[in-house]
């Protein structure tokens, strides 16, 4: 095979087979951009087509390796005046889009196929799809103002398991593949046999005995996982080992306890242990037999033995070289490890990454105060409702104030609708008059005739007789002298009453602040449950309504309600210091 580089457009059409390339190198690094470069001769024609970002198909012993991008060329004149290409892997491509602003996907029945599908229906330009997933996790992932290619690689930041990331790009769209690694071993590396040279590394630096975890937030409302861990924000591996040894980890991206602590766990168990590793320098014999020896790869475990240095240990492969793939096809260099060195630097790869974190949105402290003030009594309630919404991350307090007040009204005067009133049948009794009176009269009366003539007289229903006149008699006149002594006279008076009827009628209102009686105390009844708090002034979290994480219910109402035992006023009001984040969806 005359070459080991074809140049394609972007639409993929290829463009030239560069036989004059050399110094062709490659770097494959485990879950990490892979990198090649090459040169080729300043006068060689070919160079027009090697343009930024064209593509690169890289062959290794005429075997296809991968397919890369151009980034920068350098021109360099020394005897012979040369061009020198730096590639990066085509899943660069995923630089080339953001996930602008905010983004939330996971969490239970969301697992990690869907997350990564996610992620990739993103691009504008669909160079990527997902082919298979060995995973099934339902962390939930938040990003914002993050390129895809970093968003993608912290899908599985948080597992514990070994994982890899594997690639097909023989044809478009392109297909990535999220695999655990194997067990066992893919092949053996002994010296003498196929390894010239071996180099053993320990470094204790990272040594980490305690780790605690920190994630979204910040000061006393930064997330911690004690809620789920026996009340301690850390965890501990190896401290009788090595002793204790503490770190931080601080990672905001995380605003689950449960994928937090899970995370936390996966990095002490790296930590925990000195970082050991190899580098081998090895013979590749794929080239010259690739069905019997298989091509070195990152994430293949490994069997490397050396007996007069006691080495016998299956450790992965964290990065396979070469340095010059058409000159010295058989030399590879191989860095194997007890655990990957992006684990091991994850704490320092924090801090680093502690710039991207300072445009995520991380939400801020809050102080509010609901005042209510009315009449109230057992029949009534002082009512106080209050909403938390869903964005509010953290409720620091709830405190309930009130005072007792006496009743207050503004004015008097009412109307009235006609009604019939009764007085009581109460009364009667018995009455005199005064023992005074009596005298002396006397009367003078005229002559006076009586005929005797019949007269008839008509008496209606009544008994009578004819009577005949009889005798005239002749009255003359004369005068009567009457003395009536002083006297009394009693009356009875019964039991009776007298109906009265009052129209309808209104009274004009007389404005002013009239104060009438006061309660001696109240008790609470909050989101419907009745406590007998009688103080006033009361922490109410512990009473309102709880989720089934026993956390104070978002996305509600909340009502307190203040039960007096009388009549009376009641001012009150509640203090909240919540931690909220940044993210509303609105700007008005």
């Amino acid at each position: 095979m005359k070459y080991s580089i074809k140049i394609y457009n972007p639409q993929m059409k290829e463009l030239a087979r560069l036989e004059n390339a050399y110094d062709i190198s490659y770097e494959l690094t485990l879950n990490e951009l892979w990198t090649c470069k090459f040169r080729l001769p300043k006068d060689d024609k070919k160079n027009q087509y090697c343009q930024p970002h064209y593509f690169v198909e890289l062959f290794d012993s005429e075997k296809r390796l991968e397919l890369f991008r151009i980034l920068p060329s350098v021109m360099t004149r020394e005897e012979v005046a040369y061009i020198e290409y730096d590639c990066e892997h085509v899943l660069a491509t995923l630089l080339d889009d953001v996930m602008f602003q905010y983004h939330q996907i996971g969490n239970l029945g969301v697992y990690t196929d869907r997350v990564i599908r996610y992620v990739l229906d993103q691009q504008t330009t669909k160079y990527w799809q997902l082919v298979d997933c060995d995973f099934r996790k339902q962390f939930e992932y938040k990003w914002e103002n993050e390129n895809l290619l970093a968003s993608l690689f912290s899908i599985p930041k948080p597992f514990i398991e070994g994982y890899r990331w594997e690639f097909d790009t023989t044809s478009r769209p392109w297909g990535i593949s999220l695999k655990k690694v194997e067990e066992g071993y893919k092949a053996d590396i002994q010296y003498k046999k196929n390894m010239q040279n071996i180099e053993k590394t320990i470094d204790p630096t990272n040594l980490v005995t305690r780790l605690y975890g920190l994630g979204y937030g910040e000061g006393d409302n930064q997330l911690t996982f004690k809620s789920i861990n026996n009340g301690k924000p850390y965890l501990e591996k190896n401290v009788g080992k090595y002793g204790l040894k503490s770190s931080i980890l601080a990672d905001r991206r995380f605003e689950s306890a449960e994928t937090l602590k899970d995370y936390t766990q996966k990095v002490l168990n790296e930590l925990s242990e000195p970082y050991v590793s190899y580098k081998l320098k090895a013979v590749d014999l794929s080239v010259e037999n690739p069905n019997k020896n298989p091509r070195f790869m990152p994430g293949d475990n490994i069997l490397v033995r050396d007996l007069e240095d006691d080495i016998n240990i299956i450790v992965p492969i964290v990065k396979v070289s070469k340095n010059d793939v058409r000159g010295n096809p058989f030399d590879v260099d191989l860095e194997v490890a007890n655990k990957a060195k992006n684990v091991t630097g994850s704490i320092s790869d924090l801090q680093e990454r502690a710039r991207i974190n300072d445009t995520y949105a991380q939400g801020a402290t809050n102080l509010q105060q609901i005042v209510y003030a009315d009449n109230a009594d057992q029949g009534h309630p002082l009512k106080i409702k209050f909403y938390i919404p869903q964005e509010m991350a953290r409720i620091n307090k709830l405190i309930l104030n009130y005072t007792i007040e006496a009743f207050r009204s503004y004015s008097v005067g009412l109307e009235y609708k006609e009604t019939t009133t009764t007085s009581t049948a109460a009364g009667g009794g018995q009455y005199g008059s005064t023992s005074s009176g009596g005298g002396e009269i006397d009367t003078t009366h005229g002559p006076a005739n009586v005929n005797g003539d019949n007269i008839t007289i008509d008496i209606r229903d009544a008994r009578g007789a004819w009577i005949g006149s009889g005798q005239i008699y002749h009255v003359y006149s004369h005068e009567h002298n009457i003395s009536i002594p002083p006297h009394s006279h009693s009356f009875s008076v019964p039991d009776h009453s007298h109906p009265v009827t009052i129209p309808g009628h209104t009274h004009e209102e007389k404005h002013g602040i009239y104060e009438g009686e006061r309660a001696n105390s109240c008790y609470l009844r909050i989101d419907g449950k009745t406590t007998y708090n009688y103080k006033t002034e009361v922490n109410i979290i512990p009473y309102l309504s709880k989720d089934d994480g026993g956390k104070i219910q978002r996305g509600t109402w909340h009502e307190v309600e203040i039960v007096p035992d009388g009549l009376t006023r009641i001012n009150a009001s509640i203090f909240i210091q919540l931690f909220t984040n940044s993210r509303g969806g609105g700007d008005f």
